[in-house]
């Protein structure tokens, strides 16, 4: 069901429509890309945002202190691809899944068993 606005710009849209206005010229007017306006004119809903993602980020003093190493060791691993890192931010700071070092210290210590 389209909300209430959405219904409102809806109805705006198909009055220029029926006045012969184009989804350009339509988007020019209302502030809208002219593919946002067909997409309201033939109720198509909008793009739907991903869920986030709910996983805690490390910083990589953090990753260093749980696998009881030292952070620059962290870095080069994560270089080398030994860790999985992400940078974040516009300075590119690298931050680290927590469920990945915590599989990492699983697998460890389950090789470390044998």
């Amino acid at each position: 069901m389209l909300e209430p606005t959405n219904q409102a710009k809806r109805k705006q849209i198909t009055a220029l429509r029926k006045a012969g206005l184009s989804y350009a010229e339509i988007g020019r007017r209302l502030g809208f890309s002219k593919e946002r306006v067909r997409q309201i004119d033939k109720k198509i809903p909008g793009p739907k945002k991903p869920a986030p993602e709910f996983d805690t980020l490390l910083m990589p003093r953090n990753v260093a202190r749980l696998l009881g190493i030292h952070v620059n060791t962290v870095r080069r691993w994560a270089d080398r691809g030994f860790l999985k890192a992400y940078n974040i931010g516009p300075r590119g700071d690298r931050r680290f899944r927590q469920r990945d070092i915590e599989s990492l210290l699983v697998a460890k210590s389950s090789a470390s068993k044998r």
